[in-house]
């Protein structure tokens, strides 16, 4: 566990609660009827849709798949560096961004389908929108801290000076 980084665990628990927020979390309010025939009034009560469930519950399924994806992929390289996985991009961090965006871009896709149904939006979705936009940008500081590692350990060492000299001019 010590190979674990706080950042690791912020992007991994963005990941496991936005997944937690689109299988349980109300995305969709719906509202209450009532019929009234001959004198009897039958109300069909309002209820809440989680963004796996209808309407487009397969873009929160993989939105879902993703997150799930992004946790494991995460966890295999901290846990167990020794093992090779396949990777967008040429590195592990990359492959998470990748996992992100595609998250992200599902839970957009499900609002776009449904801009006319604005009003019925629960407290789940907007959390959820919130959660994307952590989950993007922690994994766009990883990708970039990786990024920025990586350029370091391959690129050459700065010249040293001639032995007897100060260095640059003074100006």
């Amino acid at each position: 566990m010590e190979n674990v980084r706080r950042e690791d665990w912020v992007l991994g628990g963005l990941a496991l609660v936005l997944a937690f927020d689109l299988l349980e979390f109300a995305w969709f309010s719906l509202p209450s009827a009532s019929v009234t025939f001959r004198g009897t009034t039958l109300a069909f009560g309002g209820g809440s849709l989680t963004a796996a469930d209808t309407p487009d519950g397969w873009l929160g399924v993989l939105a879902v798949i993703s997150l799930l994806g992004l946790v494991a992929d995460l966890a295999l390289e901290r846990l167990s560096p020794e093992t090779h996985v396949p990777v967008i991009g040429g590195s592990r961090a990359t492959t998470r961004f990748v996992l992100a965006v595609a998250a992200a871009g599902f839970i957009g896709l499900k609002f776009l389908f449904h801009l006319g149904t604005f009003s019925n939006l629960g407290f789940g979705f907007w959390f959820g929108v919130i959660l994307a936009g952590a989950l993007v940008y922690y994994a766009i500081q990883a990708r970039d801290a990786e990024a920025l590692v990586g350029a370091r350990s391959t690129s050459p060492p700065a010249p040293t000076p001639p032995a007897g000299t100060a260095g640059p001019p003074a100006g």
